[in-house]
């Protein structure tokens, strides 16, 4: 018979009856660890991340060791999102496997949201700090099998203080608040919240279907109850200890070439576009290069890749990044696509050897100008899209009237200071504007070598290179620029009006 305790006794023990945790023993590097799993929920509720912005809020952290970085919160919208199109995925097998139908609405929504071939979460790297380095003083259960063998697997007890405290994967966590926080808020309102981390992009804010919300109830229940993520617990470490391994975990890594990731990256729509469609279907005069640095007297007619990400970025969002891309949106403008990079390839020299020393068009400043302004007069607002104008680009630029060669002086406009631009180029003042105060650094005209060569501030240099071409084919001004313009010339006016008023000096 069990011996009889006291309440106080109870009272006394009760930190250790919290949560049990069935684990592997490990050694990392000599020291001992834990290998676990658990579901999102008990992660984020046995974890805690000793950030500065946590510890000062709560009371009881206050004086605890800060041991990461403040969250970013564009960071966790992005694994927030890419969590829950693992979970849609995964709900979706779910019901095929099991013989049920999945509707139009659902297919719907697994085509707004990234997709790839597959989607995994990352382990996590936790520190139990309340407890003996190398967790000497935790209490372990060996588990046996039927002949009473041990497994190597251990049952462990914690108490309420021996928090998980996270040493990689903060972010991760904070992703998967916002995941169980909108898949709650859905299934309780049947609707999708106004700034959520995701909606479908068909959705007009109504009140969504019983069957919507009755597969929003089944995410959320993989999520709860099914869904497990891995994790490495390192025992007793002190703050000094910790942080290392913070410094370690996250600046001792090699980082790979952007082209190179996204070479690899299937679920990116963007890069599945530029594989599936540019590539596969042989619109590109080249094979991208997993490079991330060029050098122009070794040119094969080459783009990197994570240029063309950009660039299609550009052309098909109106944005350099692919965070907004999801499937339905790059399949409903795949064909404008095709079109921007049938007249692109049709340029003279483009794509060939030695590419950039013939022609503007193969540097890719050029190259985002010219989707830029695809998208503008293609899908940009009311006051800049020109349907006229877009089919006057694109075969100007097929007929070869657009001239991409370095001699075409226009190129250096930007080099020029405002008077001698345009005392050179007349007309072209009503699509230029640079402020006086802006350091734009172009570029340079390479007199040797007879090419221009544009600078790396591409996101001041682009836009007006897209004015530059809408200068040369007689489009209109770009709206924005038209009023900077006016607005100048109002300024100066007033400057002048100022400087001739005469005050009289009061005796």
């Amino acid at each position: 018979m069990e011996p009889t305790r006291s309440l106080g006794d109870v009272a006394n023990n009760i930190d250790s009856q919290v949560q049990t945790l069935t684990v592997l023993v490990g050694e990392n590097l000599g020291y001992t660890t834990l290998k676990t799993s658990m579901t999102l929920r008990q992660f984020i509720d046995m974890s805690w991340v000793a950030n500065k912005s946590n510890n000062s809020s709560h009371e009881a952290f206050k004086e605890e060791a800060i041991a990461q970085r403040n969250l970013i919160p564009a960071h966790v919208k992005g694994l927030a999102q890419y969590t829950l199109m693992g979970l849609v995925k995964s709900q979706i097998r779910i019901r095929n496997k099991q013989g049920k139908s999945v509707s139009e609405e659902i297919k719907k929504i697994a085509s707004s949201l990234p997709n790839g071939p597959y989607a995994s979460l990352q382990p996590v790297v936790c520190n139990i700090r309340n407890c003996q380095f190398g967790g000497t003083d935790l209490q372990v259960q060996p588990i046996k099998d039927r002949l009473d063998i041990d497994t190597g697997v251990y049952k462990v007890p914690l108490g309420q203080r021996q928090l998980l405290y996270v040493v990689d994967g903060q972010h991760r966590r904070a992703g998967f608040e916002q995941v169980l926080d909108f898949l709650k808020d859905v299934c309780r309102t049947y609707k999708y919240p106004k700034r959520g981390i995701f909606s479908p992009s068909s959705y007009n804010g109504e009140i969504i279907s019983e069957s919507e919300n009755d597969f929003w109830q089944d995410v959320l229940d993989l999520a709860l109850t099914r869904s497990t993520l891995a994790i490495e617990i390192h025992l007793g470490l002190n703050a000094e200890q910790e942080q290392q391994m913070f410094v370690d975990l996250n600046s001792k890594s090699k980082t790979v070439q952007v082209s190179f990731v996204n070479s690899f990256d299937h679920a990116d729509p963007i890069n599945k576009y530029i594989n599936d469609i540019l590539i596969s279907e042989k619109i590109l005069p080249f094979q991208p290069s997993d490079e991330d640095q060029s050098d122009w007297h070794k040119d094969k007619g080459q783009l990197k890749r994570k240029d063309l990400k950009q660039i299609n970025s550009l052309l098909l969002l109106g944005k350099t990044t692919s965070n907004t891309a999801t499937p339905s949106i790059i399949e409903e403008r795949s064909e404008f696509g095709r079109k921007f990079w049938n007249a692109v390839s049709s340029i003279k020299h483009f794509g060939k050897d030695g590419a950039k020393a013939k022609t503007i068009s193969q540097q890719p400043v050029v190259l985002k100008a010219l989707a830029k302004l695809s998208f503008d007069l293609g899908y940009g607002t009311p006051a800049i899209r020109d349907q006229q104008s877009l089919s006057k680009l694109f075969s100007e630029i097929k007929d070869g009237k657009l001239i991409f060669s370095h001699e075409n002086e226009v190129w250096r406009s930007l080099f020029y200071n405002e008077e001698d631009r345009n005392k050179k180029f007349p007309g072209i003042e009503e699509y230029i504007y640079i402020p006086s105060q802006t350091n734009l650094d172009a570029g340079t005209w390479d007199e040797d070598n007879k090419w221009v060569r544009y600078g790396s501030r591409h996101n001041d240099i682009y836009p007006r290179l897209g004015d530059i071409i809408r200068f040369q084919l007689d489009l209109p001004p770009r709206p924005t620029v038209k009023k900077s313009i006016e607005n100048n010339e109002k300024e100066k006016l007033a400057k002048e009006l100022i400087k001739d008023l005469h005050f009289p000096s009061l005796e």
